[in-house]
């Protein structure tokens, strides 16, 4: 049997355990298995143990913290309460009482004396008045502590109270303390801070029903005011508020929710302070003495209980009173809506003049929603003059806004206009980069990472005929109408919002306001018309500006000028905003055709259509070039002559020079009708000279026959040779203009053929050809299927035409 095998623990090495069979092997594993899960065990209850220790511990030090605060605080007031000079002189006021006490009673004993009497009365007066002013100082120290603390402003007007009283009974005294006056100014300001801490505290929107009731009692008892002059007092704080809080410049705008939100905090705290809520406070301030409510008593530093008693009568026995009006429910809500009224006038003022500066279309429909959001949530529970007026302000101050954001948008298409009439201004004092080839070189050597962005790019901007100063002048339009679109994508979100889910439960259901119906369609569809409206009158100023700018061409590069301002309108056209405009708007309409005509004079011009067939003067004894290519019985020409050739490939070269996406259906077709035009004026003068030429010889070779006539035979013969061979030739040069006009009129024919000076021109040299009616059928096949075997050398001038 196989040994028990050695102790885990005494293995140096795991080589050590591979020197024995391999169950004894495997057994060594399942012990080291077993001891390492027992010792995962061990530290983890280990480390639980440990970490709740120190969780208590923690525990422990932040008890140990608070209670040493508290200790700290404690003494602190022990130490403020336990002033020696305070406890000295209510030691020597103790024994100074005992001691009258001790007199009292001798002197009653000695009654009969009249001096003794008399300075009994004098000592109690003065006494009196000791005490009255030391409760007068007092209390100006409580109230300086109360105010410094941030104490209940009602106990400070409570003590603001007995001060005054107290003021008022020591200023009739025959003779008046010299630092009285001292305290009257200390009771003046001490009055001004705490009315002003108490408007703090009713501006202020987190400030409870109960802060803010409290404050008006305190406000009632240090103005001798009224309950509706408190109530007043404070609509008019928050009034002031909410105009100041919109006057605020807040690039996060909260300052719009901040004061809507405390319009309708005062309208539900005054629903409240309506209902008796007030009232009742008030009254109990009516039930009893001031100077005996318990918050004044329970003050240890006024020493109420040794002092009261030497205070005058009228002091001890005031009672507050204070005007209670009890409004009823009518005229309750009527005091609401008339502030109500006031309050939203002053904040739709106030938003309206904060809004001027939010120029963000998106954040001001954030900021709108927010707004709104704030307002329906609380739209039942809130009493307010008409509810609907109020959705309706609040949607028509941000409507307002947001139109004039899409107007300010659309006007910024103003820049493009200003961009292009500069180009044309500074035209001739600046360098402009030719449109390059398709084809160039440079394009083998694009970077061709990242998907082939610039390679793509270089493409497009050449087949387009963007070149650096249209794209320098179309980026401020690619601009504009992006920034356009992000506008029609916000309005359109803003069908997705669901008023539904925030309204208050019951209110989806009045019949007199369709939130979602008002807030995601009419609001949309205002904003919508408003976009439009501003994309027109964009459109319409800056197709106005561009015949401003036509104006300015002057003399010089006037065909360029007018290329890249074709350019310009193409490329506008091809990317216009097709939601906010008619559906027959063409941009630029009026101006296009005159651009049109000065680029096919410069083209026209270049490739000098009228010396295409030479105005011939020499004899027509000389052979047609290209005769001995005819085919046919009879012979027929079957292709154009090298000077039509040459005359089409300088035209598309010409017309290559301005950029292959330059020549689109329309500029092409007004090429070629001015071309037809001016190809008609050479035909027919060609037409001419050739039939000059032949009557002339045909003349010349008759009057030398009749010389001869009674002559050499011989020559006679050969002058009638001469005579029929320069028929002949004329006949063939016929043809061959025949041939070329009726393949240049398939290179020039427009995309709805017309009945032009050029067609009459082509039909008036066909029925002058002395031959069988069918050559000028096949002639016409003839020239129409050369056009079709060439016309992809010519591709120019096949834009917008279907070749069949």
């Amino acid at each position: 049997m196989p040994s028990d095998g050695p102790d885990p623990q005494s293995l140096k090495s795991w080589q050590d355990a591979f020197q024995y069979p391999i169950p004894t092997v495997r057994r060594v594993e399942q012990e080291l298995r077993r001891d390492i899960a027992s010792n995962k065990e061990r530290l983890r209850a280990l480390v639980g143990t440990r970490y709740r220790e120190l969780v208590g511990t923690a525990e422990t030090i932040v008890l140990m913290n608070r209670e040493i605060q508290e200790v700290d605080s404690t003494l602190a007031d022990i130490g403020r309460r336990c002033n020696p000079r305070l406890i000295e002189k209510m030691h020597a006021h103790m024994n100074q009482i005992k001691d009258d006490a001790q007199d009292k009673g001798k002197k009653l004993a000695l009654s009969t004396s009249v001096v003794q009497g008399i300075d009994s009365n004098t000592e109690t007066e003065r006494r009196a008045l000791g005490a009255q002013l030391s409760l007068l100082h007092r209390c100006t120290q409580a109230i300086a502590y109360l105010l410094r603390k941030r104490g209940s402003p009602l106990l400070t007007a409570k003590l603001l109270v007995v001060s005054r009283l107290l003021h008022k009974t020591l200023s009739q005294q025959k003779t008046i303390p010299p630092f009285l006056d001292n305290l009257r100014n200390q009771l003046a300001s001490l009055r001004r801070t705490l009315l002003k801490r108490v408007d703090k505290r009713l501006a202020s929107a987190k400030s409870t029903v109960d802060d803010t009731i409290e404050s008006l009692a305190a406000y009632c008892l240090a103005t001798s005011s009224s309950s509706d002059d408190a109530i007043r007092h404070f609509h008019h704080v928050r009034l002031d508020v909410i105009g100041n809080q919109l006057e605020l410049t807040e690039a996060s705008g909260e300052n719009v929710p901040s004061a809507l939100q405390l319009y309708i905090q005062t309208l539900q705290m005054s629903k409240t302070l309506l209902s008796r809520r007030l009232s009742d406070v008030l009254n109990k301030l009516k039930t009893r003495p001031i100077l005996a409510d318990p918050d004044i008593l329970s003050l240890d530093e006024l020493s109420v209980d040794v002092l009261g008693r030497w205070v005058a009568a009228d002091v001890k026995n005031f009672t507050p009173w204070i005007k209670l009006s009890e409004l009823s429910k009518p005229e309750a809500e009527k005091t609401i809506k008339q502030w109500s009224r006031q309050a939203f006038d002053t904040f739709v003022k106030g938003c309206g003049h904060t809004l001027t500066d939010w120029h963000s279309f998106s954040e001001l429909l954030a900021l709108r929603r927010r707004t709104l959001e704030l307002w329906l949530s609380s739209l039942g529970s809130t009493p307010t003059h008409a509810p609907l007026t109020v959705l309706e302000g609040i949607r028509s101050v941000f409507n307002e806004r947001l139109s004039q954001i899409l107007s300010g948008q659309a006007k910024e298409l103003e820049q493009f206009g200003q961009g292009v009439a500069s180009v044309i201004t500074n035209w001739d004092t600046k360098e402009h980069v030719e449109t390059l080839s398709l084809w160039d070189d440079e394009l083998v050597n694009l970077d061709c990472s990242d998907g082939a962005t610039a390679f793509k790019q270089t493409i497009a901007d050449r087949l387009l005929g963007r070149d650096a100063d249209v794209s320098a002048v179309l980026a401020k339009y690619v601009t504009w109408l992006a920034a356009i679109g992000k506008s029609k994508d916000y309005i359109n979100e803003m069908k997705r919002v669901r008023w539904t889910d925030i309204l208050e439960e019951g209110e989806e259901e009045d019949a007199d306001m369709n939130i979602t119906a008002i807030l995601n369609d009419d609001d949309t569809a205002l904003l919508k018309d408003a976009l439009q409206q501003s994309v027109r009158e964009s459109l319409n100023h800056l197709q106005s500006s561009f015949a401003e700018i036509l104006k300015t061409f002057g003399s010089s590069n006037q065909h360029k000028k007018a290329a890249f301002l074709l350019k310009i309108i193409r490329l506008v056209r091809k990317d216009l905003p097709v939601d906010f405009i008619s559906s027959d708007f063409l941009f630029s309409r009026e101006i296009v055709p005159q651009l049109q005509q000065i680029l096919t004079a410069q083209v026209v011009t270049l490739t000098d259509p009228l010396n295409i067939w030479p105005k011939r003067a020499s004899p027509t004894t000389t052979i047609l070039p290209g005769r001995s290519l005819w085919e046919g019985d009879p012979e027929l020409p079957v292709q154009p002559s090298p000077a039509t050739f040459k005359f089409l490939r300088r035209l598309v070269d010409t017309m290559d020079d301005y950029g292959l996406g330059f020549w689109d259906v329309s500029t092409t077709q007004v090429l070629k009708g001015g071309l037809r035009k001016e190809l008609w004026a050479t035909a027919a003068t060609t037409l001419k000279a050739l039939e000059s030429v032949y009557n002339q010889e045909e003349s010349t070779a008759s009057k030398e026959a009749q010389t001869v006539e009674n002559g050499d035979n011989g020559k006679t013969q050969q002058s009638e040779a001469d005579v029929a061979i320069g028929a002949q030739n004329t006949d063939d040069y016929k043809l061959q203009l025949c041939f070329d006009l009726l393949y240049l009129s398939n290179a020039l024919a427009t995309a709805e053929p017309t009945q032009d000076s050029f067609s009459d021109a082509v039909q008036s040299l066909c029925s002058s050809l002395d031959s069988n009616p069918k050559t000028v059928k096949i002639l016409e096949q003839r020239a129409h299927d050369y056009w079709k075997r060439t016309h992809l050398l010519f591709g120019l001038l096949a834009v917008g035409i279907e070749q069949s």
